[in-house]
């Protein structure tokens, strides 16, 4: 018999394997809808996790749980620490499925702001970053910041939407399934995880076409943040995948 998350996988990789290595090619409105219904009725049991096998008095502020990896997508589990974060990054040309299965986390979204013009920030803006570094000053607009628990549908990144995101656990640690597609792929440079931080001082609320402009600038992993390993115990993906790969 074939568990939700195998069937999951199944129906994941299908869809992904179709544009893996063609930037051009997009999911259909209604192959995202597909995935996203399917991905909002996974519950904790679906992969047999439970939280309280997980050492919450570690010093790690993330776990990583690999469930599936290949060039096509990822699947993993996260657990973020009460208090803690993954920081805000990229997803370059990439769909993510979010959906949590314990707990609760504040996400915030951003996506790139269309007809913005040049791009160039203003004076107030630039005038906070170092001259040779304000060429890489990005401006986004604000999607989403809100609460997420295991009682709401999953969050959806596409290639054009929602593609810089954080997510901070509150009220305690937050576990989620995620998969991202096509996988990261920092050994060519292809699809590489940048992180980022918004210019302080942006006091002055400023939209663009209806939606909050901010401004933000690359940096480096944050000292703070890394994550260690955890296994997994739910139904096997890889075999469910057998027959597809």
């Amino acid at each position: 018999m074939v568990s939700n998350i195998q069937k999951v996988a199944q129906t994941a990789y299908r869809l992904f394997s179709r544009i893996c290595g063609n930037s051009d090619v997009l999911l259909s409105s209604q192959n995202v809808g597909i995935l996203t219904s399917m991905m909002n009725n996974i519950r904790d049991k679906d992969v047999n996790f439970d939280m309280s096998k997980i050492s919450l008095e570690s010093e790690t502020p993330v776990s990583y749980i690999d469930i599936y990896e290949d060039p096509v997508m990822t699947m993993a589990i996260f657990i973020i620490r009460d208090g803690c974060k993954i920081p805000l990054h990229d997803h370059p040309g990439m769909y993510g499925f979010c959906k949590v299965i314990h707990g609760s986390a504040r996400m915030k979204s951003f996506s790139d702001p269309q007809n913005f013009g040049d791009g160039n920030p203003p004076e107030n803006i630039a005038s906070k970053i170092r001259p040779f570094l304000r060429h890489s000053i990005k401006p986004v607009v604000l999607e989403e910041d809100s609460i997420v628990s295991s009682e709401d549908n999953c969050c959806v990144v596409t290639p054009n939407h929602g593609t810089y995101h954080e997510l901070i656990a509150v009220n305690g640690p937050v576990a989620f399934l995620d998969i991202l597609a096509p996988s990261y792929d920092h050994s060519s440079g292809a699809r590489i995880c940048q992180y980022y931080e918004e210019i302080k001082g942006q006091n002055e609320e400023i939209k663009h076409l209806g939606k909050t402009l901010k401004w933000f600038t690359p940096i480096s992993q944050p000292s703070d943040f890394w994550c260690d390993p955890e296994e997994y115990e739910g139904p096997s993906v890889v075999d469910a995948l057998k027959e597809i790969v």
